[in-house]
């Protein structure tokens, strides 16, 4: 594999993306050297061009683009409910017309800078199976299944990277700890929607004594999705149990459940990546996931600015690459070279802050490349 070399160059090094404005050079897959200043020989010249880590989409349900837009006119419960729309479409559709969707939402995906993302599959085995079947070799599919019933679990486990439930209310006490307990012991991944809407925590507060947060995490899980509805307690249990949550804040606006608290993770030190959720409402586009999260924010919080951007870069790059333990890190000497290529364009000349500039205005148009182990796909 030929050396490749690229100049004038901003790069964003290691796990804290620190800002390295310089040279970067790659040698048989791996990332040689990272410079500031010039390099001695022939380059690339990027024209202060971005280097950064690839996107990795921590909580999709990327089957549902089958449904786009029959969310209009409902409530999330009647979109994504046990007899919502979505399950309607999955069961109406032909497998055919199913798989030629999802084909395209990854494609999509790909071509917004995402090489990796995190699924949480409806339909038991047979679920994960389409999926794996659909998937492809440049998007890595990390697959959660959800059993049917209580016995399908262990068909689960043997074909899937873990399990994504709905809810605390999908099983009982029992069997929830018992799904728990297995796949602890298979060493795969646990996650469960948690608190997504304020019905759902209210109802657990008032029937149970304690919020949703906090019963998941008598499960142990690797990580929670959602958390719209967690309070500033429910954060501190969560950094506290060293447990992440996925944020999505556009889908949860969209369905009308309102935006997920950032600002009370980043208080409490909590762990968080995002996910653009159920692809039946948002398209897989973590450009547009950054700068909406982002607004939503600084809503909320004025005082946020370069130190809180770079989280937010780091949720979408870095932080998920430790969670779903992908076999790349953070842009190093040393590491897989495995990163992308923003261009500056007209939307990213004169920003003041490179942290702030690319989670509010980057988008898939500055994509020049994506590189994994060296290699252009």
């Amino acid at each position: 594999m030929a050396k490749q070399v690229f100049s004038n160059a901003v790069i964003l090094e290691g796990e804290e993306l620190e800002v390295t404005r310089g040279y970067f050079v790659v040698d048989d897959g791996v990332v040689e050297k990272i410079s500031e200043g010039s390099p001695s020989g022939r380059a690339t010249d990027l024209k202060h061009g971005f280097i950064l880590p690839p996107f990795v989409n921590a909580h999709t349900h990327v089957v549902d683009s089958i449904a786009k837009e029959c969310y209009l006119g409902k409530t999330q419960l009647e979109v994504v409910g046990s007899q919502g729309e979505k399950f309607k479409a999955l069961s109406s559709h032909p497998t055919k017309d199913i798989i030629a969707a999802t084909r395209a939402t990854l494609q999509d995906m790909l071509r917004t800078g995402t090489i990796a993302h995190c699924d949480f599959r409806e339909g038991g085995e047979t679920g994960v199976e389409l999926l794996r079947q659909v998937s492809l070799r440049s998007v890595k599919s990390i697959i959660l299944g959800r059993p049917i019933n209580f016995e399908e679990l262990p068909r689960i486990l043997a074909k899937a990277d873990g399990v994504g439930l709905r809810s605390l209310s999908a099983f009982s006490g029992d069997e929830l700890t018992e799904i728990a307990r297995q796949t602890r012991k298979a060493n795969k991944l646990l996650s469960i929607h948690v608190a997504e809407t304020e019905a759902v925590q209210k109802a657990s507060e008032k029937s149970k004594g304690m919020g949703e947060v906090e019963r998941a995490l008598e499960l142990n899980p690797t990580f929670i999705a959602h958390a719209t509805h967690a309070s500033k307690q429910d954060f501190s249990l969560l950094q506290k149990k060293d447990v992440p949550v996925v944020f999505c804040p556009r889908a949860n606006n969209v369905l009308g459940v309102g935006s997920p608290p950032i600002h009370l993770a980043l208080v409490a030190g909590t762990r968080f990546c995002f996910g653009t959720d159920n692809a039946m409402v948002c398209q897989p586009n973590m450009f547009e996931e950054l700068s909406f999260a982002w607004a939503c924010l600084r809503g909320t919080t004025t005082s946020a600015g370069s130190d809180e951007a770079r989280e937010f870069l780091k949720a979408a790059t870095v932080e998920p690459t430790k969670l779903f333990n992908l076999p790349w890190k953070g842009i190093a000497e040393g590491e897989k070279a495995t990163f992308v290529i923003l261009t500056r364009g007209e939307n990213l000349l004169n920003i003041s802050d490179v942290y702030a500039g690319l989670v509010n205005r980057a988008r898939a148009d500055n994509l020049r490349a994506i590189y994994v182990n060296g290699k252009i796909i």
